[in-house]
């Protein structure tokens, strides 16, 4: 190969990568924005992902405790004696919110949150059982109305374990 050939051979080189860089760069910097933007939206679904749950735990949380005083203050009610209509509405109605939040919360939480969430699900279920037998005058042994206020409010100690989860 001559100079001659050399030297156009460089000048074509040059030329094409004169001609080619802006390419080049375009498309490099669209693909940097392309990325930056994945990352963000990413980010943006983790953000609304983390905001959703804490939405969730939130509402669960509160209708729990609203529940479990809900149920005490039917028990109360049940001592009296001044059971009414509007009671059993408040109770249901109560109910059915904590229910509906707490499906919320077992198809949204992570396992850990889940387990722990358990127990108290369990004991309001089982103090609302047995507020339904005392109402109806055929408590078990061992649910007494004293049982079951005791119950309820060492129900209140796993509180702690749930909203740390």
């Amino acid at each position: 190969m001559s100079s001659s050939s050399s030297a156009l051979l460089i000048a074509i080189v040059g030329v094409l990568g004169t001609l080619s860089a802006p390419v080049v760069s375009q498309r490099l910097s669209a693909r940097a924005r392309r990325d930056e933007f994945m990352m963000q939206h990413m980010h943006e679904q983790q953000r609304a992902g983390l905001e959703v749950k804490r939405l969730c735990y939130i509402a669960m949380a509160a209708n729990s405790r609203r529940y479990r005083v809900e149920l005490m203050s039917y028990l109360y009610l049940i001592r009296k004696g001044t059971i009414d209509p509007t009671a059993r509405a408040d109770l249901q109605e109560t109910r059915r919110r904590y229910i509906d939040s707490l499906a919320e919360a077992q198809m949204t939480a992570s396992s850990k949150v889940v387990a722990t969430i358990e127990p108290v699900r369990e004991g309001l279920g089982r103090a609302y059982s047995q507020i339904k037998r005392l109402e109806d005058g055929r408590s078990e042994a061992g649910a007494s109305s004293e049982e079951t206020e005791a119950f309820l409010l060492e129900i209140w100690n796993k509180w702690d374990a749930m909203r740390n989860a």
